[in-house]
């Protein structure tokens, strides 16, 4: 008998759950990016009852959860695991789905130790810690207690955010954990779980393999903000990307349009296209194929009724090979009705195109000489506000090499947008992987970089609350809470102005 059927559960062979954070009932791939932005600043109560509501589940099984856990579950039975052994749950259901029969416990996170660009900006900004991670090391300490009810039990840890404890023995160690499994998995997860069940391996270093694209698993359950994979990797050079190396590649549209089937049965009304550069979908290098990307969002309108699909990550140079016709073609297809905002995750970096190919980002720019970069951007970003894309810019401060004639370039060039409906988010540099760089920090900054940050969010002040208002409301989120949440937002935006203007008087600018 299963854990579900059973009065006292001996509990699931394997075990997979997720901090809070990454597993919450979003219905928007917007309300997700809010929620990561928090630090234990905000209370708590808010948090869980506004910005990061509980999945709901079926039995144990939770309905939604992150996609790498959805991935590994489907390695899984597809691998020789059965159905009855495996449960994907919430973390508020642990107890009852771990027991004496329990051999590994699986947790994904995607910044566990708060140290990525997001979260240590925010940190800095705001004070606190980032629930991202704060929740994280709250699962661990709560699955360490279990293991008295599962003293076989292992601790496996996985996701975007395991190279950071890969990294970190003395981490490791303080949060009980027994293996981290590094990078995308599905070629070998079960024969590391296996491994990790009987406590083979010697390092508690597993290195994943993902194998070719075609066989990646297509999910077994709904899965956060209804995200449904395009392609991983991304293999442009830039320094300040962990994913520098890995070159881009694309899943199949039969295990695209799976996937999104699969999210609508378990209840979602929009999907998350999730890819380092949409735009990129079914080329070969950094050279595009509009069609290709065009002919998947009419696959996906024809075969499947969807009422918003949304998206995270284009590259400039991406945007510059699509013609304005396909610009607004991808927004129509994307938004539906046509009535819906889309936005777009832009990574411009830095307006300094020296700066930006000091950092390896020579490939970003489209094959544009350094002093055209930030024209070039600034175009790229026009174009997409004039075919009805919202585009959401990413900058990096505090660069490698960065100086406060950077910056000023920088100020100038978010000066340009003040009419263009655009927003720009600002995040400080995380050094990756051993780079001999260190990172930067609330400590670090200038009055030059107070002034660019009271720019930035001044224009995401006008433009950014009425983007995660529709959002929700296509999203499905039900009107009370886009009410409470809307509130929030206006007197957050009210604490951020005060903020920067009080850092304004004391730095004297």
């Amino acid at each position: 008998m299963t854990p579900e059927t059973t009065e006292k559960s001996t509990g699931y062979r394997v075990v997979l759950t997720a901090d809070r954070s990454s597993m919450a009932g979003y219905r928007s791939l917007f309300g997700g990016m809010v929620s990561a932005s928090q630090t234990t600043m905000l209370p708590e109560v808010v948090m869980k009852g506004l910005l990061a509501p509980p999945v709901d589940r079926d039995d144990l099984r939770a309905a939604w959860a992150p996609l790498g856990l959805r991935r590994v579950e489907g390695a899984l039975l597809r691998d020789g695991y059965e159905r009855d052994q495996v449960a994907v749950v919430r973390p508020g259901d642990l107890e009852s789905a771990v027991g004496p029969d329990t051999r590994v416990i699986g947790l994904a996170s995607g910044d566990p130790l708060g140290v990525g660009m997001n979260s240590t900006t925010m940190e800095g900004l705001l004070g606190g810690r980032i629930y991202v991670g704060a929740w994280f090391r709250r699962l661990a300490r709560k699955v360490n207690q279990l293991k008295e009810q599962a003293p076989s039990a292992r601790i496996v840890v996985g996701g975007p955010g395991a190279p950071e404890l890969a990294d970190d023995p003395e981490a490791r160690r303080g949060l009980g954990i027994d293996y981290v499994i590094a990078g995308p998995c599905e070629g070998n997860v079960a024969e590391l779980i296996r491994a990790a069940e009987e406590d083979r391996p010697a390092e508690a270093v597993l290195h994943g393999r993902d194998g070719r694209a075609e066989a990646i698993p297509p999910v077994q359950g709904g899965v956060t903000a209804g995200a449904v994979e395009l392609s991983r990797g991304c293999g442009l050079g830039c320094r300040f990307c962990s994913l520098r190396d890995k070159p881009m590649r694309h899943l199949p549209e039969d295990t695209i349009i799976a996937d999104a089937r699969t999210n609508l049965r378990s209840g979602a009304e929009s999907i998350s296209l999730i890819s380092e550069d949409v735009f990129r979908y079914g080329s070969e290098g950094e050279e595009v194929r509009p069609e290709a990307l065009l002919d998947l969002l009419r696959r996906l309108r024809g075969e499947l009724d969807i009422d918003l699909i949304q998206t995270d990550h284009v590259n400039v140079a991406s945007v510059a090979q699509f013609g304005d016709a396909q610009l607004r073609e991808f927004y129509r297809l994307m938004s539906g009705a046509g009535a819906g905002q889309v936005w777009v995750n832009l990574g411009v970096e830095t307006a300094s195109g020296q700066l930006l190919v000091r950092n390896g980002g020579r490939a970003k720019m489209g094959g544009r000489e350094p002093d055209e970069w930030g024209d070039f951007c600034l175009r790229q970003v026009r174009r997409l506000s004039g075919a009805g894309i919202f585009p959401l810019v990413s900058l990096i401060v505090g660069l490698p090499g960065e100086r406060s004639g950077h910056v000023r370039q920088t100020r100038r060039w978010v000066q340009r947008l003040r009419n263009e409906k655009a927003a720009v988010f600002p995040l400080f540099y995380a050094s990756y992987e051993g780079d001999g760089n260190s990172g930067f920090g609330v400590e670090d900054m200038t009055d030059e970089h107070w002034r660019l940050f009271k720019q930035c969010y001044r224009l995401n002040f006008r433009w950014v609350p009425g983007l995660c208002r529709d959002n929700q409301a296509r999203g499905g989120v039900p009107l009370w809470r886009r009410v409470a949440v809307q509130a929030a937002a206006v007197c957050g935006s009210l604490g951020w102005r005060g903020y920067f203007d009080w850092k304004r008087c004391r730095s004297g600018t």
